[in-house]
């Protein structure tokens, strides 16, 4: 019987099994292995065998992970011995090969080998882990024999001791495809917040323990500045970058949060070492709570000091045509108050210079000075009006793009899914972005001011994403408001129970941030326009 008529129902399996163990065969380069090593010497001399051997049996080849008293590395599966150890329950014995009709013109046995071995006697048990046999252990002789009980028992010790070994093979190697993965992903999140603009943050705070940076991103000195040489990051040291006058409302704003177990957000300057003017920064983080009760922070902090700006100027906008107003509304008031009298005194004084009645030539020049002095008045007041309205024409000039700028609201928890909408429309002026973490909110920031479009997540803290759609509808005031639903969840149902809700359209996440504006605008087109 050869090798080849052996029962073949788990062979893949084997096969698989030496494949994740690196075990498939023979290494290019020789790898000597302590433990094996010793446990064939071991068996070798404890059972008083010239050779000894660690057997691994590949689909068409067997070779030899450890040898004692041969150099040969591999050899035919039809013919070795060990091939038909694979079948064996137990104890596989040859005590004499040129009886034996299996292996009486084997080349381990006629010599046909390139050590010109002629072995005579042969005893394997089989390697196994988890229930699959990978090979034998086994221990051979030029002449024959048997193992006495004490041998046998001895070698069935050796192969538990060999079997102990590829369990620690399959820990070392699944321990090594582990830590590969974890640089993998190690190294893309490093690549990942080398391109995110703004500083990406996680602090861990164990129970009872302080606190601490486990990881900030490479554009932390981008957004915070870089620290003293030999000082290393920590959540004090980047909190001494704060403004003074901004410090207490930060820190009572995160431990607010922390109390709450609640996401925080917060607007703060800071004053960086080369920079002459402080820096606007805003920070988002929010919690998750390990097992063993650590509390970790994932963050992110942005250079917003492009936004402030453009925010103090459409404040300053608005102010201005306030105040335009009210005084075009004063001098409305003026006009007719001033108007009224000085009608009566120039139709009056007119009045009299034409009476029938004659007047002396003093009293007429005195009602000529009188008509005069109307006359300049009322030029003084039409001169007010007119600089008011050319004050007007150049203020309803067009300011640019921003001033017909389209407001969009986005509900969104995540930090990371609205830093790509607000980044995707940062240089669109069209667009004026406002934010909101939660549904409450959101209903707050609608209501207040009012967007021509609502782009909300359907999963939310407080309040459903639907919630908020149907607290729309129900506004008069912002019923025909445009409102997308943005969602990783594309099941049919959930777009069913979006639409039905009262949502315009339904947009599945992840979000193509180049064609988000082009999105926008088809959408707004379709609702109607403003």
């Amino acid at each position: 019987m050869n090798a080849a008529e052996l029962p073949a129902a788990h062979e893949a399996q084997r096969l698989q099994c030496l494949a994740d163990l690196g075990l498939s065969g023979p290494p290019a380069s020789a790898e000597p292995d302590a433990v094996l090593d010793g446990l064939v010497r071991c068996a070798a001399h404890l059972l008083g065998f010239p050779i000894a051997l660690v057997s691994l049996v590949g689909a068409q080849r067997v070779w030899f992970k450890a040898r004692y008293g041969t150099e040969l590395a591999d050899g035919d599966r039809d013919t070795a011995f060990s091939s038909h150890a694979l079948q064996a329950e137990g104890l596989f014995e040859v005590p004499d090969a040129l009886a034996d009709p299996r292996f009486a013109d084997s080349p381990w046995v006629t010599g046909a080998n390139p050590e010109h071995l002629r072995l005579r006697a042969y005893a394997g048990l089989p390697l196994q882990l988890d229930g699959v046999t990978l090979g034998a252990l086994g221990v051979a002789d030029t002449v024959p024999r048997r193992l006495d009980a004490v041998q046998a028992t001895l070698l069935t010790d050796l192969a538990a001791a060999v079997n102990a070994w590829f369990s620690h093979r399959r820990e070392h190697v699944e321990l090594l495809a582990s830590r590969a993965d974890l640089q993998d992903r190690a190294e893309l999140l490093l690549s990942l917040s080398r391109e995110t603009p703004g500083m990406l943050f996680q602090y861990r705070k164990p129970p009872g323990q302080k606190g601490s940076l486990s990881f900030i991103s490479g554009q932390a000195d981008q957004v915070l500045g870089a620290l003293p040489p030999l000082q290393p990051p920590s959540l004090h040291a980047y909190l001494a970058r704060c403004h003074p006058d901004d410090l207490q409302g930060l820190l009572r704003c995160m431990s607010a949060a922390a109390a709450a177990h609640q996401p925080w957000q917060h607007l703060f300057r800071v004053c960086l070492p080369d920079s002459a003017a402080p820096g606007w920064r805003s920070a988002h983080a929010s919690p998750s709570r390990l097992a063993d009760g650590t509390l970790l922070w994932h963050g992110f902090i942005a250079d917003v000091d492009e936004h402030v700006e453009i925010e103090t100027l459409r404040r300053d906008k608005l102010a201005a045509e306030r105040a335009s107003a009210e005084k075009s509304a004063f001098l409305s008031r003026a006009s007719h108050e001033l108007r009224t009298p000085l009608n009566a005194v120039l139709g009056f004084s007119q009045l009299l210079l034409m009476d029938d009645e004659p007047l002396s030539a003093r009293q007429r020049e005195r009602l000529e000075w009188v008509q005069g002095s109307a006359r300049r008045l009322h030029e003084l007041v039409d001169g007010l009006l007119d600089l008011d309205r050319a004050e007007h024409r150049r203020g309803s000039a067009p300011h640019g793009p921003a001033g017909g700028a389209l407001t969009l609201l986005y509900i969104e928890d995540e930090p990371l899914n609205t830093l790509l909408v607000q980044e995707a429309l940062r240089d669109r002026p069209e667009w004026r972005v406002l934010h909101a973490a939660d549904g409450l909110g959101g209903l707050a920031l609608a209501r207040s001011e009012r967007p021509e479009v609502v782009l909300a997540d359907i999963n939310l803290p407080g309040i459903s994403g639907l919630d908020v759609v149907h607290a729309l509808r129900a506004d008069a005031t912002l019923a025909r408001t445009l409102c997308i639903a943005l969602s990783a969840d594309a099941t049919p149902a959930q777009i069913d129970r979006a639409m039905a809700a009262g949502f315009d359209d339904y947009w599945t996440k992840p979000t193509d941030v180049l064609e988000l504006a082009g999105r926008l605008a088809d959408a707004l087109a379709r609702h109607g326009g403003r």
